[in-house]
């Protein structure tokens, strides 16, 4: 059996439709929904019956363009359902029932058919009208029963199709038209076994037959074009799956804006980067395969995540699919050659003035001051010579130092000091003695205290 989902609300109580199909549940769809389903479900079909519209906004059409591309079947029936299938049949959706036949051969053309007004959840969805579909069924069934006459049929129709839909139901309908006492007692007493509740039918028609396929229908071959729009759809609008419970990726950076203190600079970080292709583009900057690995193992490197299935895990809690992780460590090695493209250029003073610049902004730049400066006095007091350590290597340097600091260096140290500013390695390594004699000195110095308070 496909794992499928289904959007359902009034059209059928959930306990009832899962004694015709196993699958996942959810509330009528509204606008995003379907496209949240493919992302946390990963399903491989899915059914629309019931969906929201008026109190929100209803589900797109591109949404069901998009599952439909990524090898998903949809079937539609019954209500929202039906009307998105049928607009979206030549795509590869699959219209199905006597509501899309209905409206295929002319008898019903307006989106109201099919409506009505509903409680919530809470209330099983309780219907408070009654759908001019299942009107309609009804009194033909009630004309051909003998119940009522062509003319009454006629009347009631009328009458209910002249009705905003909320206000559909029998006793509206009876009123409105003034049918005579005989009459309305033959259709009072027909309709609690007699009403037909074309919906429910359809409905129950459709999960049947997923449930009974062996094989999804063939998929239509077409081209996605993944508007502005269906990206905004589906970088803010879809939800993801937290413990508390869905949330809009919109609503994770709202949130972030308001209650990050490091936000500020996130957000231009972020901005940063997206300039950088525009800039990229501009100047015809590419960077290859090997550049985009290098840029994914540094990012594990960095984060922890060198063992087996970790980077998979991450991207599942981080919300990102394998194309989009890919498509991430494309930006990053794309910034990087353009970082490394203007250090080049700049020669001499390399990136000095860029980062005590953004010291300056970031408000680091008067600490960094003040401990560049006592590492300097420190280190011209003992009069070390940090260029002559034949014994020490640059690798038991670089390790030393990232055990002793924490400094993340994810890659190997010559490109890294490039990247950092420094000159070449041996300007480096000037540097990481010096740091290394300082934080010895200090640690004699901490422990002669400690044995002085404790002798």
């Amino acid at each position: 059996m496909m794992k499928t989902v289904v959007f359902l609300g009034p059209s059928l109580p959930v306990e009832a439709a899962r004694r015709h199909l196993d699958a996942i549940y959810l509330p009528p769809a509204a606008q995003s929904d379907i496209i949240s389903a493919v992302m946390q479900h990963k399903p491989e079909a899915i059914v629309l019956i019931d969906g929201l519209f008026g109190q929100t906004l209803s589900v797109w059409h591109k949404e069901i363009l998009f599952a439909l591309d990524r090898g998903i079947a949809f079937f539609g029936a019954a209500s929202m359902g039906a009307l998105r299938a049928l607009e979206t049949e030549a795509f590869g959706a699959v219209a199905f029932g006597e509501v899309v036949r209905m409206y295929k051969s002319g008898e019903i053309e307006d989106d109201d058919e099919v409506v009505l007004a509903h409680g919530a959840a809470e209330d099983g969805y309780r219907a408070h009208s009654e759908p001019m579909v299942n009107l309609r069924k009804t009194l033909a069934a009630a004309r051909a029963a003998g119940v009522i006459d062509q003319a009454a049929h006629d009347a009631l129709a009328a009458a209910a199709k002249d009705r905003f839909f909320p206000e559909r139901n029998w006793p509206t309908m009876m009123a409105d038209v003034a049918l005579d006492t005989e009459t309305r007692q033959r259709l009072e007493a027909f309709l609690p076994t007699g009403a037909v509740d074309i919906k429910r039918q359809d409905t129950i028609a459709l999960l049947d037959h997923v449930a009974a396929l062996t094989v999804p229908p063939p998929r239509v071959p077409f081209t996605l074009q993944r508007s502005h729009f269906l990206e905004t759809l589906y970088q803010r609008d879809r939800h993801v799956d937290q413990p508390d419970g869905p949330v809009s990726l919109a609503d994770i950076a709202a949130h972030a804006a308001l209650h990050r203190r490091d936000y500020t600079e996130i957000h231009g970080a972020a901005l940063d980067r997206k300039l950088l292709l525009v800039l990229a583009g501009q100047i015809g900057a590419t960077v290859g395969q090997a550049e985009i690995e290098t840029e994914a193992l540094r990012f594990r490197r960095r984060h922890g995540l060198e063992g087996p299935g970790q980077q998979e895990d991450w991207c599942r809690r981080n919300h990102l699919e394998p194309m989009e992780f890919g498509q991430l460590m494309h930006e990053c090695a794309l910034r990087r050659t353009l970082h490394q493209w203007m250090v080049s250029r700049r020669f001499f003073e390399r990136t000095t003035s860029a980062v005590l610049d953004e010291l300056r902004l970031r408000g680091l730049y008067e600490e960094t001051a003040r401990d560049a400066a006592f590492f300097v006095k420190v280190a011209q007091l003992h009069f070390g010579d940090y260029g002559q350590a034949p014994d020490l290597s640059m690798d038991q340097l670089v390790v030393e130092h990232v055990r002793d600091t924490g400094l993340p260096i994810d890659t190997y140290y010559g490109d890294w000091a490039a990247e950092a500013g420094f000159k070449d390695v041996h300007d480096m390594r000037v540097d990481l003695l010096r740091s290394r004699m300082v934080r010895r000195i200090l640690a004699e110095v901490t422990q002669e205290a400690a044995e002085a308070l404790n002798g």
